[in-house]
């Protein structure tokens, strides 16, 4: 770096008779190479006193420098992402600029420009200061995480929204809105909903919640070949993965009118769980979109079943025979004392699983030779 010159110097350069000094001497006596001494005196001689004045050193133009419409593209994207509640930071900007065919420049020149432009405060106390270690399930459907947060509607009335997620693909399988506390019941709807799009976990982790640990719920998943843990008390760690979906969803909802009925409150869910599978790319799975993971990754089940088995859900209304049909098709008798009930029929492959009320009420192994699958093999009066 060279030194500055004083600005005395500088006048003295500027106004001597360089007949009657020996330039060499003097710029060798001070220190100033003779191209400056006379760039010196050319700024004077055609710009007077402010010729004086030091220039910076700074390029004129930069090469690589970014461009005031690709500047003006990340402020837009961060406003916009902010404003729905979204991700809005430098590497999910970077994401949707290069989604929209734009050179997006890199993750650090994005995240100078938003501090430059005054989006960020450089604070290095919000740093983490703990890094926990992660565990990630090697397929699709190995193992869902359940868990249930709490919001309200306009009038105060708080509501529960029992959430569900992929562990591998970080897909959300369902976001349901509960009128009131979570029971055992609620739970198994939510579940039975996310089954019926996305197919059966080999196994589901939750806290210890008294939804998730109540008697229902574990006994029909346990009825399903489906295997239930639980993490360890105060420890939300173990299910980390839904609880950040939890603060994801409610940074979207707060960027929203607050919505006064449940049936509000679950069209807003289903917006957003179209939002998060299909458009936002994740963080945690290398700035992917989550359905793309899910419908590109091995996909197992519950070991009862082929991984092959495909799940289908179907509720019907027990005719007066007892019975409930299926398509397949399968006539699946139940018995005449449900009739006008509504059923729930999980089927994976030729396994089927009836539910009324939330009550398993029969399993089978459906016959595929015959449509008719009858409670008792033999004909004539039980024994």
């Amino acid at each position: 770096m060279r030194n500055e010159i004083p600005m005395s110097l500088r006048r003295a350069i500027a106004q001597m008779d360089v007949e009657d000094v020996n330039v060499a001497a003097f710029c060798r006596d001070h220190s100033v190479s003779r191209d400056r001494f006379y760039a010196i005196r050319r700024r004077y001689r055609t710009e007077g006193d402010a010729g004086l004045v030091p220039r910076s050193r700074a390029p004129h133009t930069v090469a690589n420098r970014t461009s005031a419409l690709v500047e003006d593209l990340i402020v837009t994207w961060r406003k916009h992402l902010a404003d729905e509640g979204l991700d809005a930071g430098a590497e999910t900007i970077k994401w949707h600029l290069t989604a929209s065919g734009i050179d997006s420049p890199a993750v650090s020149t994005i995240w100078r420009i938003l501090t430059r432009r005054g989006f960020i405060d450089p604070d290095p106390s919000k740093a983490p200061h703990k890094t926990w270690k992660r565990f990630t399930a090697d397929f699709v459907n190995e193992m869902w995480q359940i868990d249930a947060t709490h919001t309200q509607l306009a009038d105060g009335t708080d509501i529960d929204v029992v959430n569900i997620v992929d562990d591998h693909s970080r897909t959300c399988t369902g976001s349901r809105a509960v009128d009131g506390p979570t029971t055992g019941s609620d739970a198994w709807d939510a579940f039975v909903d996310a089954v019926d799009t996305y197919g059966l976990p080999a196994s589901l982790l939750s806290d210890n919640g008294p939804p998730f640990t109540s008697n229902l719920f574990t006994s029909n998943l346990a009825a399903l070949g489906i295997n239930t843990t639980n993490s360890r008390p105060f420890h939300p760690q173990t299910c980390g993965k839904v609880e950040r979906f939890h603060q994801t969803l409610k940074k979207w909802l707060a960027a929203r009118d607050i919505p006064a009925t449940v049936t509000q409150l679950q069209q807003l869910l289903d917006t957003f769980v179209d939002i998060y599978n299909n458009q936002r790319p994740h963080r945690g799975i290398g700035r992917r979109i989550p359905t793309d993971v899910f419908n590109t990754s091995t996909k197992i089940g519950p070991d009862t079943y082929s991984t092959l088995d495909e799940t289908t859900v179907h509720h019907n209304t027990v005719d007066r025979s007892g019975r409930v049909e299926i398509p397949g098709p399968a006539s699946i008798t139940i018995g005449a004392a449900y009739t006008a009930q509504t059923a729930t029929t999980i089927r994976t492959g030729n396994h089927a699983h009836v539910f009324i009320n939330h009550q398993l009420i029969r399993e089978l192994v459906i016959d595929p030779t015959r449509r008719s699958q009858p409670l008792y093999q033999r004909p004539g009066r039980p024994t």
